[in-house]
C-alpha cells in the first residue's frame, strides 16, 4: 500500500542572533520589482476599466459640450487637447502591455492578439491623422476657378504696408491668431481650457491671472499688434464719439402717424438711419425719407444762421445774397433774384464792384455719389464774374444752399500758384421742389447747427400754385423737444414730427462689432470679429476687424501712422492645392415654401497641369465626393451672396465644398478591419469551432501538477 508523503518545506537560512534571516534585496532587484509592478499595472484590467470608463465619460461630455458650443469648440477643448491625447496614450499602453504580458501566445488567443493589434493600429492611424491631416473648404460661384484651400480653423491677421504714392504693396505680415471659440476681452479673461484650469488650481495662483489680451508680434517686428477683445459671433454696429478733428453730426427721430393708426411710428428702419453725419467738405447731409426730405447742415458764421432763419424771397431760380465791403469798409448785403438774369450785370450798391451772372447750370450729384450730401440730382450752380473797378474780373461760383463751399476755386493750371482773393461772399439760396406727383415729396425739414453749439430748424411746405416750397416755420431748436412739422389738423390728417436727440459739434463714426447670441444648433457658425491695437513708432491706434461672411477675403481696413499706411485683414490661412477646379453649374432644391435645402449638386471641371488633366468633368453631390491627389471634396453647404454695399441678397449662391486630406485614413481603416476580424476569431475560437476551447491544455496542466506532487515522494523512498 502506498503512503502519500507531504512535500518537505525548504529550510530557511539562520538569521543573525540565532534567528533565521534573509539576504537583503539589491538595488537592481528592487528596481526590477518596481518595473515589474508598473508593467503589471499597465497590463491590468483595473487600468483598462479606469481608462475606458474615463474615455466613455469624456466622450459623453464632449457630445454635450458640442451641442452647446459647436464643433469648433469641442475640437479645441476636447479632441485636440493635451488631456485627451494623454488619455488615448494610456489606453494604447494598456492595450500593448495586456497583449505582451500573455506572450508566448497560444493558438486559442489568436483572436485576442488580432483584436489588440487592430486597436493599436487604429490609435496609430488616429495619431498620424491628427499630426498630418489637413482640412478646409473651397467656395465658388458659377464660372469661378479656385486653386486654394481655405483653412477656416486657422485664422490669420494679415498686415501689409502700402506705398501712398505708387499704391503698391510692401512687406506683408501674416500673424497666426488662435482666439478660441469663446468671447474674451476687457473684464472677461480668456478661458484657459480644462488643463489650464487644473494648472491654476494646482499652482494656487502663482501662474498669474488669465490673459485678457494676446500679443501677436515679436520684439523684432517693426510694429506691435495686440488683440484686446475676441467675439466668435459678431454683428457690425456704428458708434458716434466726440472728436475735435471730426465733423458735425446729430441723432434725429422722425415719426409719422397716418389716419387710423393707434400711435405714431418711427420712420427710420435702423439705429444707423437715425444719425446724420455731415461731410467735411460740404458740411451737409440729406436723407430722402418720403414723403419728406430731411436736411442737416453746419455753418461756422452767425450771418449764415440769419440767412437760414430769414431767407429772401427765392422764386423759381433762387436768389443770390452778396456780402461785400463797401467804400467805407463796412460789410453790406445785397440780394439778387436770378430769375431771367443770365448775361446781365449789376453794380453792388456803394461799392466799385460789378457782378455779371454768366450762367446757371447744373452740378450732377448722382455720378459722384453725392446725392446723400447735396440732395437732388442735379444741384443748381450759379457762375458769376465780379470786377472791381477796371481790374480783370474774377470768376465766382455758388452751389445752391451750400454756403460753406468756397466761392473761388483755385486754378487747375499748376503754373498758377497764387489763389485769387474772393471779392464777395455769395450765398445762393433756392427753395426745395415739392411735387408729390413727381418726386413724392410734400415737405422738407431742415436742421442747422451754427457756431457755439446753436441749433435751428425750419420747415418748407407745398406751395399753393407752384412746386416751389414755401417756408412754413423757422426758429431755434432744443434737444429732446418734439416738433410737429406737418399735419395735426383736419386738412392734413397725416402727422409728421421730428426731434433732435443728440448733437455732436465735432465727432467721428467708428465701426465696432457687438456679440451675437446664436442658437445651439448654429454655435460655431458666427462671423468672428476682434478689437486690436496697433503701435507704430510710439503711436497707438485701435481698430475692429471682422472675418468674411463667405470664403473670400474680407474688405481690408486701413490705418495711417504719419507717412506710413497699413492695410489690415482678418483672414484665414490659404493653402495652394496644386490644381484648379471650375464650377460650371450649382443646383440646389428647397422644401416648398421654406428655405430648407433638400439637395446640393455641383458640376465642376478639374485641371491639373502636372498630371496632364484639363477640364475633366465631375459631378459632386451628397455622399458622392471627388478624390484627387489625396484630397476629398464633399458637397457640404452653400452660402447666399450679399451685396457688400446694400447688404441685400443678390440671388446668387456660393457652392461650398468640405475638403479633407488624411494620410492616416488607410491605417485607421486597416485597424478597424483587424478589430472586426479579431472579434470574429476570438468569439468563434472560444466557442470551440477552431479548437476545443482549451480543454486539452487544461488536462495537460493538471497532469503536470500531479506529477510534480508525487515526484519528490518517489525520490525519497526508492523501494516505492
Amino acid at each position: 500500500m502506498a503512503t502519500a508523503i507531504k512535500p518537505v518545506p525548504r529550510p530557511s537560512s539562520p538569521r543573525r542572533g540565532g534567528e533565521a534571516s534573509e539576504k537583503p534585496a539589491s538595488l537592481a532587484d528592487r528596481i526590477a520589482r518596481l518595473v515589474d509592478s508598473v508593467y503589471r499595472f499597465l497590463a491590468s484590467v483595473k487600468l483598462a476599466v479606469i481608462t475606458i470608463g474615463t474615455l466613455a465619460a469624456t466622450l459623453a461630455y464632449a457630445t454635450f459640450f458640442e451641442s452647446r458650443h459647436g464643433t469648433a469648440a469641442v475640437q479645441e477643448y476636447v479632441y485636440r487637447s493635451p488631456g485627451f491625447a494623454i488619455l488615448l496614450a494610456f489606453l494604447g499602453v494598456n492595450i500593448l502591455c495586456a497583449a505582451l504580458i500573455r506572450y508566448p501566445w497560444k493558438k486559442r488567443q489568436t483572436g485576442f492578439v488580432v483584436t489588440h493589434a487592430g486597436l493599436l493600429i487604429l490609435l496609430l492611424g488616429s495619431y498620424i491623422g491628427v499630426r498630418t491631416a489637413d482640412e478646409g473648404q473651397v467656395g465658388m460661384l458659377e464660372g469661378e476657378v479656385k486653386s486654394e484651400l481655405v483653412r477656416i480653423d486657422y485664422p490669420v491677421i494679415r498686415i501689409r504696408e502700402i506705398d501712398p504714392h505708387s499704391q503698391g504693396s510692401g512687406t506683408e505680415y501674416a500673424l497666426p491668431f488662435r482666439p478660441g471659440p469663446f468671447p474674451w476681452g476687457p473684464g472677461k479673461p480668456r478661458d484657459p481650457g480644462l488643463i489650464g484650469r487644473v494648472l491654476e488650481v494646482v499652482s494656487l495662483g502663482f501662474l498669474g491671472k488669465p490673459a485678457t489680451e494676446e500679443v501677436l508680434t515679436h520684439k523684432d517686428d517693426p510694429f506691435r499688434f495686440v488683440v484686446t477683445e475676441n467675439l466668435p459671433a459678431a454683428a457690425p454696429a456704428i458708434i458716434h464719439e466726440p472728436d475735435p478733428d471730426g465733423s458735425a453730426m446729430a441723432r434725429l427721430t422722425l415719426q409719422f402717424k397716418a389716419p387710423g393708426m393707434p400711435q405714431a411710428r418711427d420712420a427710420f428702419a435702423s439705429e444707423d438711419d437715425h444719425w446724420f453725419v455731415t461731410e467735411k467738405k460740404f458740411q451737409r447731409v440729406v436723407r430722402d425719407q418720403r414723403p419728406a426730405m430731411i436736411v442737416f447742415a453746419h455753418v461756422d458764421r452767425p450771418e449764415l444762421v440769419d440767412d437760414f432763419l430769414k431767407p429772401p424771397p427765392m422764386g423759381a431760380k433762387g436768389t443770390a445774397r452778396f456780402r461785400y465791403a463797401d467804400k467805407s469798409g463796412k460789410t453790406r448785403t445785397h440780394d439778387w433774384p436770378l430769375e431771367g438774369q443770365e448775361g446781365k450785370t449789376i453794380a453792388l450798391p456803394d461799392s466799385t464792384l460789378e457782378v455779371t451772372l454768366s450762367e446757371i447750370t447744373e452740378f450732377p450729384t448722382a455720378a459722384g455719389g453725392l446725392e446723400q450730401i447735396l440732395g437732388d440730382d442735379p444741384v443748381p450752380i450759379a457762375i458769376f464774374k465780379i470786377r472791381s473797378g477796371k481790374d480783370e474780373p474774377i470768376t465766382h461760383m455758388a452751389l445752391a444752399n451750400l454756403p460753406m463751399v468756397p466761392n473761388v476755386i483755385p486754378s487747375a493750371d499748376p503754373a498758377v500758384t497764387k489763389r485769387p482773393v474772393p471779392l464777395a461772399a455769395i450765398h445762393y439760396m433756392t427753395a426745395p421742389r415739392l411735387d408729390p406727383q413727381g418726386n413724392g415729396r410734400f415737405g422738407q425739414i431742415e436742421i442747422l447747427a451754427g457756431p457755439n453749439g446753436s441749433l435751428h430748424e425750419r420747415v418748407f411746405g407745398r406751395g399753393k400754385e407752384t412746386t416751389v416750397g414755401e417756408l412754413r416755420s423757422a426758429g431755434p431748436l432744443e434737444e429732446g423737444k418734439p416738433i410737429v412739422a406737418f399735419g395735426g389738423n383736419p386738412n392734413l390728417p397725416m402727422t409728421i414730427s421730428f426731434q433732435l436727440d443728440e448733437y455732436l459739434p465735432a465727432g467721428v463714426e467708428k465701426q465696432i462689432y457687438e456679440p451675437v447670441v446664436l442658437p445651439k444648433a448654429q454655435m460655431g457658425n458666427g462671423i468672428a470679429a476682434c478689437r486690436a491695437k496697433m503701435t507704430v513708432a510710439g503711436q497707438t491706434k485701435e481698430i475692429w476687424l471682422s472675418r468674411s461672411e463667405n470664403l473670400d477675403p474680407p474688405p481690408p481696413r486701413h490705418l495711417a501712422f504719419g507717412d506710413k499706411f497699413y492695410e489690415l485683414v482678418y483672414d484665414v490661412d490659404r493653402k495652394p492645392l496644386g490644381f484648379e477646379l471650375k464650377l460650371d453649374d450649382f443646383d440646389t432644391g428647397f422644401e416648398p415654401g421654406t428655405e430648407q435645402a433638400t439637395h446640393f449638386e455641383s458640376k465642376v471641371r478639374l485641371t491639373d497641369a502636372a498630371q496632364g488633366i484639363k477640364d475633366q468633368p465631375h459631378t459632386i453631390w451628397m455622399n458622392h465626393p471627388l478624390d484627387h491627389r489625396g484630397y476629398t471634396f464633399y458637397q457640404s453647404n452653400y452660402i447666399r451672396v450679399r451685396d457688400p454695399r446694400t447688404r441685400q441678397f443678390t440671388g446668387q449662391f456660393q457652392s461650398v465644398f468640405q475638403v479633407a486630406a488624411n494620410p492616416g485614413r488607410p491605417i485607421i481603416y486597416s485597424g478597424c478591419v483587424l478589430v472586426v476580424l479579431g472579434a470574429f476569431l476570438q468569439f468563434y475560437m472560444r466557442a470551440g469551432i477552431f479548437t476545443d476551447g482549451g480543454k486539452k491544455e487544461r488536462e495537460k496542466k493538471a497532469k503536470a501538477a500531479a506529477l510534480a506532487v508525487t515526484k519528490p515522494a518517489n525520490d525519497a523512498d526508492p523501494a516505492l
